[in-house]
This record gives structure tokens, sequence and C-alpha cells, in this order.
């Protein structure tokens, strides 16, 4: 299943905690150059990213990684990061969350348009209900 969230970020679900046991979900998304993220952590899961294309600067606890193809990261649950695509290159990386359940932020806050106006309020709201923690003024 392929969703869209703001950026516009596609975002692939290849499994999700039915498909695991429950151990972990797996995702495989697209930034586009310039997209984004702020600092937040996770309450629930720990968070691996592998990129397989592009450039990728990644933040964890306060260490700056940039990552290109190859090479990975990973996040423990509740250090806090923060991300961006970096040059003028789509980025693609899977991304492995663990235990499984952020794949059920990513099926509400999505949509099936790339185009499809954000509802922040709306996004921000899944998000608390996801675990995610945004750092202040992040």
């Amino acid at each position: 299943m392929q969703v869209w969230l703001p950026g516009p970020l596609r975002v692939e679900l290849h499994l999700g905690a039915e498909d695991t046991a429950g151990a972990f979900c797996l995702l495989v998304d697209h930034p586009p150059p310039g997209w984004s993220l702020p600092p937040h952590h996770h309450e629930h899961e720990s968070e691996t990213m592998h990129v397989v294309a592009g450039r990728f600067e990644v933040v964890v606890g306060g260490v700056r990684h940039e990552l290109g193809p190859g090479e990975t990261a990973h996040v423990p649950r509740g250090v806090e990061h923060a991300g961006r695509a970096l040059g003028d290159e789509p980025v693609r990386r899977v991304l492995v969350f663990s235990p499984a359940g952020m794949e059920r932020f990513f099926l509400a806050a999505g949509t099936r348009e790339p185009a499809a106006e954000p509802d922040v309020a709306r996004l921000l709201r899944l998000a608390a209900e996801h675990g995610w923690r945004f750092a202040r003024g992040g």
C-alpha cells in the first residue's frame, strides 16, 4: 500500500504488525529534495533507516550523520532525532520501526493523492496519538 504525506512524501508499507507478529513494520519512503522533519522522538518504537538512494542527514541525540546509499542509522526508542534530504536528488530509504505499530500512523495520516492539501492540525493530532513527541520550537 502507498500513501502520501506533506512534502510530498511517498511512503510504501511493505510489512506491518500482522505480517511480523508485532515485532516490526517495514516501510520504504521517498523524501524529495528539500524535505525535512523537525526534532522529535517516538515513545514506543525504535527506528532504523537504511538509505538506498540519495543523501540524507539525520541528527540522533545531537550527533549528525550524513548517510548515502548503503548506509544505516539507528534511533533508539525515546531518543530525539531529526532528518532532511540533502542535495538535488530524491532519497529512497528503508525504514524499520520496532515493535510494529508505526505503520498505523502512516495509514491514518496519509492520503492517496500527492498534491492533497495537508490538514496540519490533524497530522499533529495523529502523530501525538501514535507516540510522536516534537521538540519545543521544532
